[in-house]
């Protein structure tokens, strides 16, 4: 049986690049977080057994009833504390996303593709609005 060689191109391989590296640093972030948070090596803003005690609320409710719980980029100020630590290495996998696009869009403006290029950094454009709520839909 003859066996296919598959040849991935230089946008693939940039992609996949920054992918293979950011994911690897991102679970190791998760698990360092993780660690910080429950041995509450940190100060927490929040302690685990407030957190556990209302784990089935939702996001507004849990804001509302528990104070110092961090919310939205506010977090960045409080990064001093354990639990915030841990939420901030979750936002970081969330970015990664973004940082492949631009390796992508980068690889595809060397390679002259200006239409790829351009859709790469819209959809981070776009990202970016999102997530910084210009893009809520209303909610």
């Amino acid at each position: 049986m003859k066996q296919e060689t598959v040849h991935a191109d230089k946008v693939q391989l940039a992609y996949a690049g920054i992918l293979s590296k950011a994911t690897t640093l991102g679970m190791i972030l998760v698990a360092l977080g993780y660690i910080v948070y429950v041995f509450q090596l940190m100060p927490l803003s929040v302690q685990i057994d407030q957190v556990a005690g209302n784990w089935g609320l939702r996001a507004s409710e849990f804001h509302h009833k528990v104070s110092g719980a961090p919310y939205g980029w506010s977090c960045f100020n409080q990064a001093g504390n354990g639990d915030v630590l841990s939420y901030i290495s979750i936002i970081y996998l969330g970015i990664v996303t973004m940082m492949c696009l631009v390796a992508a869009g980068i690889a595809f403006l060397r390679e002259k593709n200006m239409i790829y290029t351009l859709i790469s950094f819209v959809q981070v454009a776009v990202l970016i609005l999102a997530a910084a709520g210009v893009l809520s839909g209303g909610h």
